[in-house]
């Protein structure tokens, strides 16, 4: 099993914890904004910030697109591999990380050794996915288990504050509404894509358009949801936070069930996203931690105030953690 090295080295003041907190919303905040919110000034916000961006605790800023709104299908892949050479594991998750309909992929240490999230427009281009993922590397896969994500939602890091979290932005993916998105929208989706950061300057000369129809097609796009919104991706391993992934099995998961353990997940400081699934279970939490111990209380925190409805959890540590830009214009671009 692969397992990055974690740096506990760097520990964040509150003005690192405010500025994480403000940006994590919205990647393309301007300094003067993240300066006020941080309580500093405009000088130390950048100097700041470009400090988080250097220790690696800000990998980059990313643009966050609704895969359903180009009628595309996200399908979780949940596999355990037998133990095998460290050459075959590298070839396996290298074909995983290049493949063009894999959006977001992750090593797991748990019941499953990765999670694969796969993009399709129709259960038979999933299939001749899985078939071919089968034919190739079927023999170093010795179990598996298939999901849709129907729902995801975001929350902010209330742990880096010790607040209860608050939810960026609501689920996406629950209404496939397909897009009608013109090259110069793409083109401009491409560029957020690899840094929401991007100056409008930058935009012009990239585009070749004028700011205000850069801005009238970002905030087109924004309403109608095709940018779910820009987001920074942080590692938070590089100041003692581990990414866990749990897995939830609920009992008959209708009505107001599914709601109530949502809206107890948002007030959780710790997790950090929630998952609504068809499959073998019903729910995924993904929850940042700086111990396993602290984990164990929060779900047994989770089964006190749910005890007619959570059958039962796995959890997964991420250790490793692959094409975590979520960058799905190049995907769509090589599956065209």
């Amino acid at each position: 099993m692969k397992m990055e090295e974690t740096n506990n080295n760097h520990r964040l003041d509150k003005i690192d914890r405010k500025i994480l907190c403000s940006i994590e919303s919205d990647a393309r905040i301007p300094i003067s904004e993240l300066a006020r919110k941080a309580r500093t000034s405009r000088t130390v916000a950048e100097y700041r910030l470009k400090q988080l961006e250097n220790r690696g605790v800000i990998r980059g800023y990313y643009c966050l697109l609704d895969p359903s709104k180009f009628g595309l299908t996200v399908w979780k892949l949940w596999v355990s591999l037998r133990p095998t050479s460290p050459d075959e594991r590298r070839q396996f998750f290298s074909y995983i990380g290049k493949h063009p309909r894999i959006w977001w992929y992750a090593e797991c240490a748990g019941i499953y050794d990765a999670v694969i999230c796969v993009l399709a427009k129709t259960p038979h281009e999933f299939n001749s996915f899985f078939n071919l993922l089968q034919e190739k590397y079927g023999k170093i896969i010795t179990d598996s288990s298939i999901l849709i994500n129907v729902s995801f939602e975001y929350h902010r890091r209330g742990f880096l504050l010790d607040r209860p979290s608050k939810l960026i932005e609501g689920s996406f993916q629950e209404k496939p509404l397909i897009r009608n998105i013109s090259k110069d929208a793409l083109e401009i989706l491409r560029l957020l894509s690899m840094n929401s950061r991007i100056s409008y300057a930058e935009l012009v000369h990239k585009t070749k358009k004028n700011v205000k129809t850069i801005k009238k097609t970002i905030n087109e796009l924004k309403k109608s949801r095709v940018i779910v919104f820009f987001r920074p991706s942080v590692d938070t391993r590089k100041v003692g936070y581990e990414n866990y992934k749990v897995l939830l099995y609920l009992h008959n998961p209708r009505g107001g069930i599914i709601p109530s353990v949502i809206h107890w997940c948002r007030e959780q400081k710790n997790i950090t996203a929630v998952i609504s699934c068809v499959g073998p279970w019903q729910m995924e939490l993904e929850i940042e931690i700086d111990s396993f111990r602290n984990l164990c209380l929060i779900l047994a925190r989770l089964k006190d105030n749910f005890p007619d409805i959570v059958k039962g959890y796995e959890t997964l540590l991420i250790t490793n953690e692959g094409n975590f830009q979520l960058d799905l214009i190049d995907k769509i671009i090589r599956l065209e």
